[in-house]
């Protein structure tokens, strides 16, 4: 019995003293105010998390009535649990970017214990939270972070594995693996690849554990792939391999080998000075994880993706646990090191940024026609950049190592707060929901089925718009491929022109 009381009494101890560390992150991942969705990626997952539901099938992707062939069913299902269980809303679609998100965060969190030590551990998931490519997906309903998570999870715990040769460690390192395949199929292979080696230095692969959770991540890919080609067969499921070569060939995302060399330090902002310094600096640390997780795996999952013919801002996602890492690591070298290069670097992010970004906000002021922006975004521009530059500004009156290091987070945790409590991430397509909701108020279409006259979408502006406006429809049909598959008394949306709908009398245009 004292034993048990005892327990709990340590539990309650230790929630109580980290509750803070939990709250300090509730402004940046959570948003419950008025969600829309962009039209792709996360629009398309969230019509297809829809249509299983509708038509109770969890095996094949679908859109507008057709099989989807080039992807898993992964993000799907998970959106179409979420809303099974609570409810189906808008919150319920985002629900397992938030969890795994927040896996994120924590490893993160665990990783810069691991891999520097203790002492401002909390640093490093702040910066992750507030670094612009990781909010920007972590508020999209796609599985780009669940894909960066579990392969962050592999790092964390191949790491752990190797340091105490753990059995649950054991096979999380190989776990992840089956389930990022099932997330991001082929993708898997760069992460895997990057990791590797050291998998094979530390013969983790000798261990039953690890193994066995390489089998069991692969279950979910395995018992689905036989129940798609079971009901579908496969002509349909080699669509996955032609997507590969697809992706591999010359196509709209075909990008220089360069990309990201310059695409990845934009959206690092407003941590990518400190990320370069500090991956050129690891090894003031004299530690071979470090030295081998926080520069030689990252070189080799971007020379990777940079062979691969498509290129994409978030492929690099599952880099940001250690970017941000790097980028503490960054921020300690250049208050540390006194010499020209790094006091000049300090006067660049500290006051020559700041005082840009002012005269930034204020020549959008002053040009907002010119723009096409709102006295809304306007509004929200100001307060953000004011949230951000005033705490970088006041550094050179503070000494405390510790104070600055507040400071810097402080600007970019309040501008990243701000913005997504604003619905800046959250409710990217706000007139269309206005819209989309006031006609299903008016016309009282809770329980009507719309349905979509596929065969008007002829370009891809009308098909994203279709999108959006589809997944504000209480109740939606699988497609049509024509107008003349309307029957009487039945909704749809079309983008075929009015003059062409009212010559036909049939038809009634709300």
């Amino acid at each position: 019995m004292n034993t048990k009381l005892n327990f709990k009494s340590d539990v309650k101890k230790i929630l109580h003293k980290n509750l803070w560390r939990y709250i300090i992150f509730v402004p940046i991942i959570l948003y419950f105010g008025n969600r829309s969705l962009v039209a792709y990626d996360e629009g398309i997952y969230a019509l297809q998390a829809k249509w299983i539901i509708e038509n109770n099938n969890w095996i094949t992707p679908m859109k507008w009535g057709s099989i989807v062939a080039d992807r898993t069913i992964g993000i799907q299902f998970l959106i179409a649990i979420s809303q099974k269980i609570f409810g189906e809303n808008m919150f319920a679609i985002y629900i397992p970017t938030i969890l795994f998100g927040s896996l994120m965060i924590f490893l993160t969190y665990e990783l810069h214990k691991e891999l520097i030590d203790k002492k401002f551990s909390l640093v490093s998931p702040l910066i992750l939270c507030t670094t612009f490519l990781w909010i920007n997906y972590f508020h999209m309903a796609t599985q780009d972070i669940i894909f960066g998570s579990l392969t962050t999870l592999g790092i964390y715990a191949s790491i752990k594995s190797y340091k105490s040769n753990n059995k649950v460690f054991l096979f999380l390192a190989g776990i992840w693996i089956g389930l990022d395949v099932m997330m991001k199929t082929y993708l898997t292979f760069i992460p895997f690849i990057g990791i590797l080696p050291f998998i094979l230095k530390t013969k983790i692969y000798k261990n039953l554990f690890f193994w066995i959770g390489v089998v069991i991540g692969f279950l979910p890919f395995i018992f689905w792939s036989y129940q798609y080609i079971n009901i579908n067969g496969w002509a349909t499921y080699s669509g996955i391999y032609e997507k590969l070569i697809t992706l591999s060939k010359d196509n709209d995302f075909t990008n220089p080998f360069y990309y990201y060399l310059f695409n990845l330090p934009l959206n690092l902002f407003p941590w990518t000075i400190f990320s370069i310094i500090g991956f050129f600096n690891i090894s003031l640390f004299k530690k071979k994880l470090s030295t081998y997780f926080l520069n030689i795996y990252p070189s080799i999952i971007i020379l990777l993706l940079s062979i691969f013919s498509t290129k994409t801002p978030y492929y690099p996602i599952m880099l940001l646990s250690l970017s941000s890492i790097n980028a503490f690591i960054g921020i300690k070298v250049i208050f540390n090191k006194k010499n020209k290069l790094f006091n000049f670097l300090k006067r660049l992010n500290f006051t020559f940024i700041p005082i840009l970004l002012l005269i930034l906000i204020i020549y959008i002021n002053f040009n907002k026609p010119i723009l096409n922006f709102d006295k809304y975004q306007i509004l929200i521009l100001n307060v953000a950049v004011t949230f951000f530059v005033l705490p970088w500004l006041c550094l050179s009156f503070i000494n405390s190592f510790r104070k600055k290091i507040i400071l810097i987070l402080l600007g970019p945790y309040l501008m990243t707060s701000f913005l997504v409590q604003s619905g800046s991430f959250s409710d990217r397509s706000k007139d269309i929901r206005i819209d989309a909701q006031a006609i299903v108020e008016s016309r009282n279409l809770y329980d009507k089925k719309i349905e979509v006259i596929t065969s008007g979408l002829s370009n891809e502006i009308d098909t994203k718009k279709i999108i959006k406006i589809a997944l504000f429809m209480p109740k939606l049909g699988n497609g049509l491929n024509n107008i003349n598959n309307l029957k009487t008394n039945q909704y749809a949306w079309i983008s075929i022109s009015n003059k062409e709908l009212k010559s036909n009398k049939d038809y009634n245009i709300i």
